[in-house]
């Protein structure tokens, strides 16, 4: 009899508690969906502005130094190359002498010539 009572017990302690466990529980869907709804226009917003939700990594700001870095270089350079004064034409030297255009030490002419004709490979 005493099990009977204790089962009987949390039969009504489950029927008295259940609508207050679906209460919570539906409020929890509720939140969760304003927030959804929130975070989705949100995002939608600092996309278009070109920002990120989640912020920036460390691997974008080392990115976003070297990037910066590079630039100030490149600038600085340019800078340089403004100030040395204009140079002789392309190609030519000082005294209007031609220069070769190409002189790498690599660079290696080739001989061209044009392709076989497709009868003389089959042979």
């Amino acid at each position: 009899m005493l099990k009977f009572l204790q089962v009987f017990g949390l039969g009504i302690l489950y029927v008295v508690l259940s609508p207050f466990f679906v209460l919570i529980l539906a409020l929890y869907v509720v939140f969760t969906a304003v927030i959804m709804v929130y975070l989705f226009f949100k995002m939608i917003i600092l996309f278009f502005a070109g920002k990120n939700l989640f912020g920036d990594l460390p691997e974008d700001i080392k990115a976003r130094e070297i990037l910066d870095q590079q630039k100030q270089l490149r600038q600085a350079q340019a800078m340089a190359y403004q100030q040395a004064g204009p140079l002789p034409p392309f190609g030519y030297g000082p005294q209007g002498q031609p220069q070769p255009v190409i002189n790498h030490v690599e660079v290696k002419e080739i001989q061209a010539a044009p392709l076989p004709e497709k009868d003389e490979v089959d042979k």
